[in-house]
């Protein structure tokens, strides 16, 4: 098998695959060059205006109901003050996370998608211990949005995290077009490195690619698509130092959907 070093271009830096094929994305030849990308990364980072509330339980120009939950954790009581909307709507499908208040199962879920006898997170959201707050932050959307804090016991912030409409905030998007109305590539950032769900578009709005990184590297299956959205090749990728050979295709599609490579028979042969 001949071994090819396919690279990748992500924000300002590559990405090198030692598989066999062609290159995994065929959507560069517009790739944004790095002084434009520094001007977007600034000018575009998921951002919507902040609204002041002008109504009681009014959030981002939308009505909410107030939520409450009652749990234990051993000894302690944990308090969780929220706000939900009963009519969800999905504003960012390629988040990872939407939040809802399951009522069947009286507790807060994270999906992708919407489900039944559930209602979306919107509003302030207060996580307590006793007296002691020990999480907040904000929903737009089922989504996290804005700062969101952590603390301890003794009230010492742990964590501290910025959200954009369910994406880290530092997470970056690229357009085909000037107008920025075709996506063709979202990648997450957090803390300056590349963590998350990634995500590449065909011109025609399709999904060209979907992968996850983790502390900048690629991690786990990685699955390309031809422009009518079916499968093209999945790679995966093996975090070993003893692995010399890092990454492989598993299985591989002609364009018609006949599969024409499967790593797992090819070994048995």
């Amino acid at each position: 098998m001949i071994r090819h070093a396919i690279t990748i271009s992500l924000v300002t830096i590559f990405i090198q695959f030692n598989i066999s094929g062609q290159d995994i994305f065929r959507i560069n030849t517009d790739t944004i060059s790095s002084f434009d990308l520094l001007y977007r990364e600034a000018e575009d980072t998921l951002m919507i205006g902040k609204k002041k509330k002008k109504k009681k339980n009014v959030f981002f120009g939308i009505k909410s109901k107030k939520g409450f939950i009652r749990s234990t954790r051993g000894r302690n009581i944990i308090y969780e003050n929220f706000y939900y909307i009963k009519n969800p709507e999905i504003k960012n499908k390629y988040a990872q996370e939407i939040f809802f208040y399951d009522k069947k199962k009286k507790k807060i879920v994270k999906t992708k998608e919407i489900i039944d006898d559930a209602v979306m997170m919107h509003g302030p959201y207060k996580k307590r211990v006793g007296d002691q707050i020990i999480e907040e932050g904000i929903f737009y959307y089922g989504l996290k949005h804005d700062r969101w804090l952590r603390y301890n016991s003794s009230d010492i912030l742990q964590n501290k995290e910025f959200f954009s409409i369910g994406w880290y905030n530092e997470s970056v998007r690229f357009f085909w077009d000037s107008e920025k109305e075709k996506l063709k590539e979202i990648i997450p950032k957090r803390f300056g490195e590349k963590q998350g769900i990634y995500y590449a578009f065909h011109n025609n709005g399709k999904l060209a690619a979907r992968g996850e990184f983790a502390f900048n590297n690629p991690v786990g299956t990685w699955t390309e698509f031809y422009s009518s959205g079916k499968k093209k090749r999945e790679i995966k990728f093996v975090d070993s130092d003893l692995n010399l050979n890092k990454s492989f295709i598993t299985r591989e599609w002609n364009i018609n959907g006949k599969l024409i490579y499967d790593r797992a028979l090819f070994i048995k042969k």
